[in-house]
């Protein structure tokens, strides 16, 4: 099984997580909170990480952070490595702690930092730790918001310019999010590697394909699957191979498309088009199999698979 891929850069920034093994519990109390939190501290203060947000839950962490020198397979080890050694010396137990390697995507901070600090500060709040979610001292909220903080090292500019200095915009912008229902960055990362615009997932990609094949890079399939067309040139062929079809077939043949020409999980294929997962499923079936017999929709499916061929080797 191949490792998952790691895209590391100068500038970089990341959403990361790492869990306990068997989601046992990593933090048992305030002591085993702080330990964390000063595995950290070194690594900002000599300017190796800069954390935009945190949130330690009882059995995982998430991270909001960039690596001004794109080594953050580096540091991660010595932050995992050191607090899960002295967390089995406190606790007198032996084996893994984390449930095999961190899990991290790269996010374009113009468009997606503040939604994945949003999503990081809410954590709180949807397991019902604790309401409001300002209340709970192990994340970074207060240090947006107002409040007793834990650590005064998280970096809240690069934020904060998003909502103008304004810590009442930033409240209401992540309360507003209590409503709505959470869907994680990790599931909307394209490949489950990149969370960003189209033009960011290809600049993804032009890293991805410089980095060679590598021991540390992913299979050949997942890199396959960064070469795809974007969403939005799949659904632009579909417009111009199938223009005289109705609406309701024209989304199916888009279903199937998308699945099949652009790398998206059918989850995503799903949100982006307002249905199901299982519909998703259903539109690739069925096209495959009246393909079999419709002679004109098949030889638009040809001509729709060489026209993303084309426009994916304008982009290489």
């Amino acid at each position: 099984m191949s490792r998952a891929l790691r895209v590391e850069y100068a500038g970089a920034s990341y959403h990361v997580m790492g869990r306990g093994v068997a989601r046992m519990r990593v933090f048992h109390d305030d002591a085993d909170r702080e330990t964390f939190l000063e595995n950290i501290a070194p690594l900002v203060g000599q300017g190796c990480l800069v954390v935009y947000a945190y949130c330690l839950m009882p059995n995982h962490y998430h991270l909001l952070c960039m690596t001004p020198d794109g080594q953050l397979g580096r540091w991660m080890r010595d932050i995992n490595g050191n607090y899960s050694r002295r967390f089995n010396r406190r606790h007198r137990r032996v084996g893994h702690l984390w449930q095999g390697r961190y899990r991290a995507i790269v996010v374009e901070e113009q468009t997606y930092l503040a939604e994945c600090s949003r999503y990081i500060h809410l954590n709180p709040n949807r397991s019902r730790l604790t309401r409001p979610a300002e209340r709970y001292r192990w994340s970074s909220y207060c240090n947006y918001v107002g409040g007793p903080t834990a650590v005064p090292w998280v970096e809240t500019g690069p934020l904060m310019r998003m909502f103008g200095q304004d810590k009442t915009r930033y409240r209401q912008y992540v309360e507003g999010g209590k409503g709505e229902k959470a869907v994680s960055p990790f599931e909307r990362a394209v490949a489950g590697i990149a969370l960003g615009t189209e033009s960011f997932v290809q600049r993804v990609r032009e890293r991805v394909r410089a980095m060679g094949q590598q021991s540390t890079c992913p299979s050949l399939r997942e890199l396959r699957r960064l070469g795809r067309a974007g969403p939005e040139q799949v659904e632009k062929a579909v417009e111009e191979m199938f223009p005289a079809e109705r609406e309701r077939r024209k989304q199916v043949i888009r279903m199937y498309a998308l699945r099949v020409h652009s790398g998206l999980r059918p989850v995503e294929v799903a949100r982006r088009c307002g249905k199901g997962p299982s519909a998703v499923s259903m539109a690739v079936r069925r096209i495959e199999e009246t393909a079999v017999g419709d002679e004109v929709l098949a030889l638009g499916l040809q001509r729709l698979a060489g026209l993303l061929a084309e426009t994916e080797g304008a982009d290489n």
